[in-house]
């Protein structure tokens, strides 16, 4: 993963040259770069696993639902690019097999709606307590700030509610419908996980022990 960093560091060096910035505007340059190229390889790895065991749509859905729900309320987060990137991979592929195959039981739409409501009132509670989760390197502390993340991941949270109840109503015309409204529900289960006590101390086992494998020690 070191060669993504450096990639990013080496295109970041050459706009600073174009455009004659300082060495802080280039580290927010390469900064965002880095992002970028992670985002693009996470997206690419997905892709590939997605459409080789036919859940594309569906990782597709929670790459993307993650990502818009955790700019408003934060959450865990890996501590290197390597547990990012790895991470990020690994639960979208698991929660988009189980969307596709592990979920796929008939249920009423009686049901389907009752389930629903049950995850979004619990991601709602978890929402009301947690939110926002912030990193000790970014540490939110302006209440205009935190205020404004809180009312985002609300409006995300009901935007959410909607599409999947609109999904349940609509699954009879697609049979995707059913694996793409549990991809839905598993991206607000998922997330709020990540915004608890819990999620965060799994996240910092999982990121240390991956960053263990990568470095060839697996004693520890």
């Amino acid at each position: 993963m070191k060669a993504l960093e450096k990639l990013a560091h080496n295109i970041a060096e050459k706009i600073s040259v174009q455009i004659a910035c300082d060495q802080d505007k280039k580290a927010v340059i390469a900064y965002g770069l880095t992002a970028m190229l992670q985002m693009a390889v996470i997206f690419t790895a997905i892709s590939i696993i997605g459409i080789l065991f036919d859940f594309w749509y569906e990782s597709i859905v929670i790459f993307s639902g993650v990502g818009i729900i955790r700019k408003s309320t934060g959450g865990a987060h890996a501590r290197t690019m390597y547990g990012c990137i790895l991470i990020s991979i690994l639960s979208i592929v698991l929660l988009s097999a189980l969307s596709r195959y592990g979920l796929n039981y008939p249920v009423n739409q009686p049901g389907e709606f009752g389930i629903t409501l049950l995850v979004f009132l619990s991601c709602f509670v978890v929402f009301y307590i947690r939110v926002p989760v912030d990193s000790p390197n970014k540490p939110i502390v302006k209440p205009e700030k935190i205020k404004r993340l809180r009312k985002q991941s609300f409006r995300i949270l009901v935007l959410l509610f909607f599409v999947s109840i609109n999904l349940i109503i609509f699954k009879g015309r697609n049979s995707r419908l059913p694996s793409i409204a549990n991809s839905v529900r598993l991206t607000l289960l998922w997330q709020a996980f990540t915004l608890t006590k819990t999620g965060i101390r799994f996240f910092d086992a999982v990121d240390s022990k991956w960053n263990r494998i990568a470095e060839g020690d697996c004693t520890r």
